[in-house]
């Protein structure tokens, strides 16, 4: 099993070593989350069947949750076991090295592609779920829901997608933006990093086609983190203090990538 990156969360956000779970479903949303539908060379049919095995036995796990509306401890469990599915899935598939054959930019269409095979096909169901829980209890936070599975919540928020009119999986943004305010709390009472906070927030940005502000989505390119536009590069440790976040640090987002 592949331990929950949330117990490796530093008081300032992901630690690098961190980062590398997320960073290629945070960057370009839009695009990205549209790409296994709009990328056209050909990818292997299946994954290996060991892994295909390993990830029915995993969502056979979410599957024997039958939680009692009014049972926040059950609930609480169901949504910190899909949160380690969901980083179980992740890790997974960048563990693989089925596209290692294409050039750059077809590789990363290509993983994303078969990342929306396994990992995507949990994205939907977990937003879906969450958002049901939320119908009668609100958004999970403490005392009513233990901390960790208000921090299962937020990822699977931040991974969450739903199926628009076209067919298409596209991430909820709205959603998103809908949470900010208690996102923001649950930093305020150190249940949940700034970074948390700054991911979601840029993330919104992103998707829509604006600037992000706390330079927290990443592309690597040649080595080298590239963040795309700022709201302002002069001002980003400034909204990051805001918060409560270490300023940034270009030498440790280039060491990501460099790592590979």
């Amino acid at each position: 099993k592949v331990l929950p990156a949330v117990r490796r969360l530093s008081k300032d956000g992901l630690a690098v070593r961190e980062i590398s779970v997320f960073a290629s479903s945070f960057i370009a949303a839009a695009a990205i989350l549209g790409a296994h539908q709009a990328f056209s060379m050909s990818v292997p049919d299946a994954l290996p069947p060991l892994i295909q095995a390993a990830y029915a036995e995993e969502s056979a796990q979410i599957a024997a949750f039958d939680c009692a509306d009014d049972d926040r401890a059950c609930l609480a469990d169901e949504l910190i076991e899909r949160f380690r599915v969901d980083q179980w899935s992740r890790a997974q598939m960048s563990s693989l090295e089925i596209c290692g054959d294409f050039a750059e930019t077809h590789r990363d269409a290509c993983f994303m592609q078969i990342m929306g095979i396994i990992a995507f096909g949990g994205d939907v169901p977990n937003l879906a779920r969450l958002k049901a829980i939320m119908e009668t209890h609100g958004w999970p936070s403490p005392p009513e829901f233990p901390a960790e599975a208000q921090r299962a919540a937020w990822y699977i928020a931040q991974h969450g997608q739903y199926v628009d009119e076209t067919g298409t999986t596209q991430w909820d943004a709205d959603f998103a933006e809908s949470i900010l305010p208690e996102v923001m709390e649950a930093v305020e009472a150190e249940e949940l990093t700034p970074w948390s906070y700054a991911a979601m927030f840029d993330r919104i940005l992103r998707t829509r086609g604006e600037p992000q502000r706390y330079a927290t989505q990443i592309m690597c390119a040649d080595g080298r983190a590239e963040f795309g536009e700022l709201e302002s590069a002069d001002d980003v440790d400034r909204f990051r203090a805001e918060i409560g976040m270490a300023a940034f640090d270009q030498a440790g987002y280039d060491a990501h990538c460099s790592d590979g």
